[in-house]
């Protein structure tokens, strides 16, 4: 969770009061063909574990996995299961929201994305959708670069669908990858 600890202990502590036992996923350094590439597991959050953990089971070729949700994350995947680092960036919406923050004169609506905007607000707005679809399309050049073969680009979150139509390549909509990979870890465990 990413929630505040105050509010995940109280969701704990519900949940257990209706007499619902209570499991909490962790991130592990290994668990079946995945291998987490940093050197303190637990500085990777279980989502992203999770999702890893998921696409490391769909087969034996290269992944990228990219979660455009509150925050933008991508993750490389090796085809033996070997997590190869990642990266975290704000979301669009983030951005156009830290803009808005730092200079006191936008104070912007919520603008429209658009190729070339004819307004402040459509500007933010289709910088900050640029600024997102511009790191998918790096780390998958980067990705190709490093692995000699273009991996496959494995797509989640809540904003996933805006950007899945404005990539240059195949990209792969995989809504379900957390819960995927929760599944896998509650069948299997830590083998």
């Amino acid at each position: 969770s990413v929630a505040p600890a105050a509010l995940t202990d109280a969701a704990i502590a519900a949940l257990r009061a209706l007499g619902y036992a209570v499991e909490i996923a962790r991130t592990l350094p290994r668990c079946r063909r995945l291998h987490i590439a940093y050197a303190t597991p637990a500085h990777l959050g279980v989502d992203r574990f999770l999702a890893l953990l998921a696409a490391s089971e769909r087969g034996n070729e290269p992944c990228l996995l990219v979660s455009a949700g509150s925050a933008l994350t991508i993750d490389l995947l090796a085809a033996d299961g070997q997590h190869l680092g990642g990266l975290i960036a704000p979301s669009s919406e983030a951005m156009r929201a830290i803009l808005g923050q730092r200079i006191a004169q936008l104070q912007l609506p919520t603008g429209n994305v658009h190729e070339f905007a004819d307004d402040t607000a459509d500007a933010v707005a289709s910088g900050a959708f640029a600024s997102v679809l511009g790191a998918i399309e790096r780390s998958r050049r980067l990705a190709e670069q490093r692995l000699g073969v273009a991996p496959r680009v494995l797509l989640s979150g809540g904003d996933a669908g805006m950007h899945v139509t404005h990539l240059p390549f195949a990209v792969e909509h995989a809504p379900w990858l957390v819960l995927d990979g929760l599944a896998i870890l509650a069948r299997n465990g830590r083998s």
